[in-house]
């Protein structure tokens, strides 16, 4: 079983092509979370996949990893999506498993575009194709030895954790305020897609509209990104500017 956390579409492919290639299911975290389903028995192959979110892991990974238990599983890994920096978000993974007397076989890492777009631009085509480009030969590479059933840290890009420390804690706090998500309501046309893919809930439809009733959420950008009108924008106005993004091998 391979477990994926995907908003844009890139974990929910590299889970997918892993999956075909092992004769394995993906299954997201988030149909997991909804279905109270933290245990697993008798896997040959258990697999946890997820973007790095301020060069950690995102918080609902995180409580995921939190509660999960699994028991007599032939092979299990982590891997971590990236468009820069892995971070230390195998460390805090490593971290959390110890804590609960649980332990990966492997971690890997595949780079994917990343889509923080208060940053990144992604109408950069050539910038994107590159990414893509890239993270399918790392992902072969990672099937291969997922198929070997390798053992051992094979995650590039990491930082140290004194360096992750700042956007790792203070900056994933900071930036996961939704007072900071807003929606066009010129260009909005009611049709609750935003709602019903947040991943925590965080949005509903009053009047047709998005309404933030959370303060905070995972700040996956998957409402901006899978809008079908673009008319949900972060933050600076960098977002506006800067594109939306979907996997193209994958429906999200």
């Amino acid at each position: 079983m391979i477990l994926y956390f995907s908003a844009t579409g890139n974990n929910k492919y590299i889970a997918e092509k892993i999956a075909l290639e092992t004769r394995e299911k993906p299954v997201s975290i988030v149909d997991c979370i909804r279905n109270n389903q933290y245990e697993f028995q008798d896997e040959k192959l258990l697999g946890i996949i997820t973007p790095t979110y301020f060069w950690r892991l995102p918080r609902i990974v995180a409580l995921f990893l939190e509660q999960i238990k699994f028991s007599n599983c032939e092979y299990v890994f982590f891997l971590a999506s990236y468009g820069t920096t892995t971070g230390q978000a195998g460390a805090m993974s490593k971290k959390i498993m110890k804590k609960h007397k649980q332990s990966f076989d492997a971690f890997y890492s595949v780079i994917m575009p990343d889509t923080w777009t208060p940053v990144f631009n992604l109408n950069n085509d050539a910038k994107v194709n590159q990414w893509l480009s890239e993270g399918e030969h790392q992902l072969q590479e990672v099937i291969n030895r997922i198929r070997n059933r390798d053992v051992g840290n094979f995650i590039d890009k990491k930082v140290p954790r004194f360096i992750a420390a700042f956007p790792s804690s203070y900056m994933y706090n900071t930036e996961r305020k939704t007072r900071k998500l807003s929606v066009d309501i010129e260009k909005c046309v009611g049709c609750g897609l935003c709602e019903k893919k947040c991943p925590v809930l965080a949005i509903q439809m009053v009047d047709k509209k998005p309404f933030w009733q959370l303060d905070e959420c995972e700040m996956c950008l998957g409402c901006l990104h899978r809008c079908p009108m673009f008319a949900i924008s972060y933050g600076n106005g960098n977002t506006s500017k800067h594109g939306q993004y979907r996997n193209p091998n994958t429906k999200i």
